[in-house]
C-alpha cells in the first residue's frame, strides 16, 4: 500500500493521459494531413514539430510515411517522445531545443512546414517553472515565431494554434484511467488572471484506492488570437489565416501564415 501512495508520473505521463482522453487521434490526424495537402505538403516534404511534446501527432505522421523532425524545450518531453517511439516501433529524430535557438541550432536546415500546436507557444517563457512573468512570455512568444520565420522555406507555411476565444474558467473531470497502481481519476482545472493576462492549466490526479492527489499547475500568457497575429504580422509572414478548420481538432483554434 505504501508504494501504491509514493506512486508518481512525470508531467509527460501524464499529458499522455490526457490525449487519450481529449482527442480522438486518428480523426484529428487524418484532418491535420488533410490541411497539410491543402498546403502542398507531401511526403517529400520536411515538416518540424516545433514543441513536440510526448509525440502526438508527430509519431502518426512518421507512422504514415511523413517526414517529421521533432523539438522540444522539454528535456523530459523529449525523453518520453523517444520511449513512445521505440513501443511503437518508429524511428525518430528529436532535439532538446529552445525555440529561440532554432535558427541556430538549425542553420543548415529548412521545412515546408512548421507546427506548433496544442497550444505550446504560450508557454515560451513558463513551462515547467512554477512562475511566469508577463512581459517576458510576451517577448519569448515574438522570439519564438522569428525564429519559426527563419527555418522556413520561402512560401513554406506555420501551424499554430491557441485555446479557443471563447474559453471560460472552468473544471473539467476526464474519467478514471487504469494504471498500474490501481484506478486514478483525472480533472484538469483552467483559470484566468485577466488583469495579468496569465492563464493556469491545472491537471490533477486522485488515487481512488488510497485517497493520495498529485496536482500539476503551469502558467502561460493568456495571449489572444489578435495578438498572435499581430505577432506573426511582426515577424514576417505575408498572409496570416485564422479560424482554420481541423477535422478532430475541438480544443483550439488554428491559425495558419505563409512565409
Amino acid at each position: 500500500m505504501g508504494s501504491r501512495k509514493a506512486a508518481f508520473y512525470s508531467l509527460p505521463e501524464v499529458w499522455d493521459f490526457c490525449l487519450e482522453k481529449i482527442y480522438n487521434k486518428e480523426k484529428y490526424v487524418q484532418g491535420l494531413i488533410e490541411v497539410m495537402k491543402s498546403l502542398g505538403v507531401t511526403k517529400k516534404s520536411k515538416i518540424l514539430d516545433a514543441g513536440c511534446g510526448s509525440g502526438f501527432p508527430a509519431l502518426d505522421l512518421i507512422a504514415q510515411g511523413y517526414s517529421v523532425t521533432a523539438t522540444d524545450k522539454s528535456s523530459e518531453m523529449v525523453r518520453q517522445i523517444g520511449l513512445n517511439a521505440k513501443r511503437r516501433g518508429l524511428t525518430v529524430v528529436a532535439y532538446h531545443v529552445m525555440w529561440a535557438e532554432l535558427s541556430m541550432f538549425l542553420r543548415n536546415e529548412s521545412f515546408d512546414l512548421i507546427y506548433c500546436r496544442g497550444n505550446s507557444l504560450v508557454y515560451a517563457a513558463s513551462w515547467e517553472q512554477n512562475w511566469i512573468v508577463p512581459a517576458r512570455s510576451r517577448e519569448e512568444i515574438l522570439v519564438a515565431i522569428k525564429n519559426f520565420y527563419s527555418v522556413l522555406s520561402p512560401g513554406g507555411h506555420l501551424y499554430v494554434d491557441l485555446t479557443q476565444k471563447n474559453e471560460k474558467p472552468h473544471e473539467v473531470d476526464l474519467g478514471l484511467m487504469r494504471t498500474p497502481q490501481g484506478p486514478v481519476r483525472l480533472t484538469w482545472r483552467i483559470e484566468h488572471n485577466l488583469i495579468h493576462k496569465i492563464r493556469t492549466w491545472t491537471m490533477r490526479l486522485v488515487f481512488e484506492e488510497t485517497g493520495a492527489e498529485k496536482s500539476y499547475p503551469s502558467y502561460s500568457y493568456l495571449l489572444s488570437g489578435e495578438e498572435l497575429v499581430e505577432f506573426l504580422t511582426a515577424a514576417g509572414f505575408s498572409k496570416v489565416r485564422a479560424g482554420v478548420r481541423v477535422a478532430g481538432e475541438k480544443n483550439y483554434d488554428v491559425f495558419i501564415a505563409r512565409k
